[in-house]
């Protein structure tokens, strides 16, 4: 019962963020209104919802926290997709197999994990504990 409630606030605080950078366009090594690649959308999304300092790049954010099966998905993982050889995408699980992400075509909006593209693509989840961390100067916890 009281994980459910948990997950409830979290997907709320989860679309309440999506809806403020909802059709963000997408750009490379963007962080901003005028432009959001997939990591910066995960790194501002962990600092603003959980105070957690995200490490800045997909590849770097693979390697936090620790491996969940995709079944075990809970509303604030972060899901990774291999794109390319060397090309990572991250997104942050919602609910019902939904996931946010800043996404090359069309910006940060909400796509599904049973998409026939995300299915083929997807690599594995994290999971950050957000009572788990160190807190800055800033009042932000850093995540490894």
């Amino acid at each position: 019962m009281v994980q459910s409630q948990a997950n409830g606030e979290t997907v709320l605080l989860l679309k309440r963020h999506y809806q403020k950078w909802q059709g963000t366009p997408y750009v490379n090594g963007g962080m901003s209104a005028s432009g959001m690649d997939c990591s910066g959308f995960t790194v501002l999304a962990y600092r603003d919802l959980f105070g957690l300092s995200l490490p800045r790049t997909a590849g770097e954010q693979a390697e936090s926290g620790r491996q969940v099966a995709r079944a075990s998905l809970e509303p604030g993982d972060l899901v990774f997709f291999q794109t390319g050889p060397l090309k990572r995408h991250v997104g942050i699980y919602l609910a019902d197999d939904q996931f946010i992400h800043a996404s090359l075509s069309r910006g940060v909006t909400i796509s599904s994990l049973d998409d026939t593209y995300w299915r083929k693509k997807y690599w594995q989840a994290r999971r950050l504990p957000t009572q788990v961390g160190l807190v800055s100067s800033e009042g932000t916890r850093t995540y490894r």
